[in-house]
Order: C-alpha cells, then structure tokens, then sequence
C-alpha cells in the first residue's frame, strides 16, 4: 500500500461501513485503517472535540471503537504494556494485573509510539484481556494473531449458532442509527467549517487565526473536509 494510502483519513460515515464490513466477515482488517478509525473515533468521542461531536450517541461509536481495538489487537503482532494508571509507569511483565486498567498495543509494523493504541482494560473483549493476562503473567509482551484463535472461534461460533440472527440484527441496528447519526451531523459540521473558514479569513489576530485553524482541523479530521 502507498504512503498517500496510509496517509488518507477515514471520515466517521466511512468508519461505520468499514467496522460493518469487518464484521461481517466481508473485508479482512487493513493495519492503516484500523488504527486510523481509532484515532479518529477518539478525536470525535473526546470531550475536547468540536462542539458537535458532543452530540454523537456515546454508546454506539463506543462500541465500534471497541470492536476495531479488538480486532487491532487480534490481527496483528505487536508489543503491549499494562498501566494501573495513565499517570504511572507501565507495569513490569509478571506484576499482578490490575482489576481496572489500561492497555497500550504497538503494532510492529508501526515505529512511532505516536502509533500506539490503547484502551480501558475492562471495555476490551474477554477473550483478548485473558490472553493478555496470561502472556503478561509469564513474563511476555509480544503477541501475535495465533495467541488469540480462541477469539476467532469464539466469532466463529457465534456465526454458527442461534444467536447468529440476534448478533446480525444488532449490528445492523447500530449501523443504521450511526449512519444517521453521521449523515446529519456531517452537514452540521461542514457549515460550522465554512464559519470557521470565513471568520479565520477574516481575522488579523494571528493567535485567534491559528485558533480558528485548529477547529477547522479538528472538524476536517472527524467530517472530511467540506467542498
């Protein structure tokens, strides 16, 4: 894949048919876009974010958020370490796992630590946190995607079994109400970036221009930029 692949930002709407397809079973995952749905669902979930982004339902693109840091994890090898606190170092491999947590996970296709992943111990699927476990106990930080077949059965299986039709009827309920969701906050935030775009035209204050760039960014990163 090329640089201008990996440099190319997934807009939000985009990231809610890549998760669907991902879970379908219809796209094997892409490390690049894996990470960067990551990162921009965090950008958009983020209390820091642009003003609509506060308006998306929490729930729902947290649980996508979720579902693509599992696959993250479970599809490619990496390095990973536990913190009991994001204000303290990172554990020692063999120390007693934390009851609340946080996972950071560096693929080894990616050199950067900027690249790095991560997320509360508790919101990563039970399977991957107990395999993390137990490489963790035995002194190991480097896993591969053979460490979590159990997961992969585990996806299987339920594509096999009653609950199949249940699972189908969730994942087709969240990805409608999110594409709603992404379609009209889209146009929301394409008219806050035209705002943005003629008050910073505008403006001689060099430090409120710079401002006023760093929303229209922010928005960019999220919506796309609009046309």
């Amino acid at each position: 894949m090329g640089s201008q692949e990996r440099r190319r930002k997934l807009t939000i709407d985009e990231i809610n048919e890549y998760w669907r397809r991902l879970k379908q079973g219809t796209e094997r995952p892409n490390l690049h876009r894996v990470c960067n749905a990551i990162r921009v669902l965090d950008a958009a979930l983020t209390e820091s974010g642009p003003e609509m982004n506060k308006q998306l339902s929490t729930q729902d693109w947290s649980r996508i958020r979720n579902d693509c840091f599992d696959i993250l994890v479970s599809s490619f090898p990496g390095f990973f370490q536990i913190f009991e606190s994001l204000d303290l170092p990172p554990l020692d491999a063999g120390s007693k796992w934390p009851a609340n947590g946080y996972l950071e996970f560096y693929p080894d296709q990616l050199n950067r630590r900027d690249d790095a992943c991560h997320a509360n111990l508790n919101e990563v699927h039970e399977a991957i946190a107990l395999r993390l476990r137990w490489g963790f106990a035995e002194g190991r930080q480097n896993v591969t995607p053979e460490d979590f077949a159990n997961f992969s059965e585990i996806n299987e299986k339920l594509k096999n079994t009653a609950e199949e039709h249940e699972a189908q009827t969730s994942l087709n309920r969240i990805y409608e109400a999110c594409a709603h969701e992404a379609s009209k906050l889209k146009k929301i935030a394409h008219r806050k970036w035209w705002q943005l775009h003629y008050l910073a035209s505008s403006c001689s204050d060099h430090h409120q221009k710079l401002h006023l760039r760093k929303q229209m960014d922010a928005l960019e990163l999220v919506w796309g930029r609009s046309q």
